[in-house]
């Protein structure tokens, strides 16, 4: 039995198996915490060939009452049968987010996908009558002029967004159609714009607090961690403030070596946010080079390129299966502005008023 939340240590379920659910977000559903995610147990990386041999195996679901014990309930959504399908195991899929739609009465699933004979990275959407599955898969959505890269699903005030990075440039706000399996085309706005990673925005994760829009982001190294940057809105649509690097004490300036993938609102626990983060790389060395650097020298013309024979592996083993989960709570500064702070180890019951 697990009595806390130990960022960064390995998290092991109801059946003593390492939990699988990286990228993943939690669903409050009748009570219940559904934490979900990828799958990656399978994960093999590259063949000799170049091609991932296994990417993951689905999209797992755990189920709790406290947030530290958790049952596994099984995969929701894997497609081993079609290898076309945007959740075949050897097609990359990343990211699911699910929202629930009340007005159908469905839980829709979206995740990035790409792979088999995709001409770029798309939404794979899925939708159950139940969180506990299975998911049917619907369709592929794309967001034509832009790609799809990492991205949340938000719903507010009756409407839903998907707030979506297109690749190596710049974030992407656009709305969904009512149902929540599409996005309408001519309501998307650009954000964030950055010219080349590592400086690029990704992993979006949105929350929101005391009547301001906030979404967290990382750099663009990869699986390598790199610092976090907090950005604030009152509108959608509208402008988006940067409010520098949100992690308190981050003596490496890499998000506590994680990289964050959604924030979850405790329903009961008044003013409890949750930041949910992978640690994808485990074995990262104190003596590591600049990776925001190594990224630059990639896409920056002006920059003296990387011999062609660079192996970023040099650092790390990148075996994702084996990533653990950086779980921090969000602080509030008496102005309300956000941060985060290093804990080893923390409760629930700590925020209870």
């Amino acid at each position: 039995m697990h009595h806390s939340i130990r960022p960064g240590k390995v998290w092991y379920d109801t059946d003593g198996k390492r939990i699988q659910a990286h990228g993943g977000s939690i669903l409050y559903v009748d009570g219940v915490f559904y934490w979900y995610g990828e799958n990656k147990e399978q994960m093999t990386g590259y063949s000799t060939g170049g091609r991932y041999t296994a990417w993951h195996n689905g999209v797992n679901l755990y189920a709790s009452s406290d947030l530290y014990n958790w049952e596994n309930k099984g995969v929701i959504m894997v497609d081993n049968e079609d290898p076309k399908s945007p959740f075949y195991p050897t097609n990359i899929m990343d990211r699911p987010h699910i929202i629930y739609n009340a007005k159908t009465g469905k839980f829709v699933m979206w995740a990035k996908c790409a792979g088999a004979d995709f001409n770029t990275s798309v939404f794979g959407v899925c939708v159950a009558d139940s969180i506990t599955g299975p998911f049917t898969y619907l369709k592929r959505v794309t967001c034509e002029p832009y790609f799809v890269g990492d991205f949340d699903l938000v719903e507010f005030e009756g409407k839903a967004y998907a707030i979506y990075e297109h690749p190596h440039t710049k974030m992407i706000c656009q709305e969904l159609t009512d149902d929540y399996t599409d996005v309408i085309p001519g309501t998307a706005t650009e954000h964030l714009h950055r010219p080349y990673p590592p400086f690029t925005r990704e992993a979006p994760a949105y929350f929101r607090h005391g009547g301001k829009h906030y979404l967290l982001t990382s750099g663009t190294t990869g699986y390598f961690p790199n610092p976090s940057e907090l950005h604030v809105f009152d509108e959608f649509h509208g402008e988006w403030t940067d409010l520098g690097d949100p992690c308190v004490g981050d003596r490496d300036k890499n998000s506590f070596c994680a990289q964050f993938s959604s924030v979850f609102k405790h329903p009961t626990v008044e003013g409890l946010y949750i930041a949910l983060g992978d640690r994808w790389l485990t074995d990262l060395s104190y003596h590591m080079p600049d990776i925001g650097e190594l990224y630059e020298r990639i896409f920056n013309p002006a920059k003296e390129p990387l011999p062609k024979d660079f192996d970023f592996n040099q650092f790390s083993e990148s075996n994702t299966s084996e990533a653990d989960y950086v779980w921090l709570p969000i602080c509030f500064r008496e102005d309300g502005t956000p941060y985060l702070e290093w804990r080893n180890t923390w409760t629930v019951e700590e925020f209870i008023k």
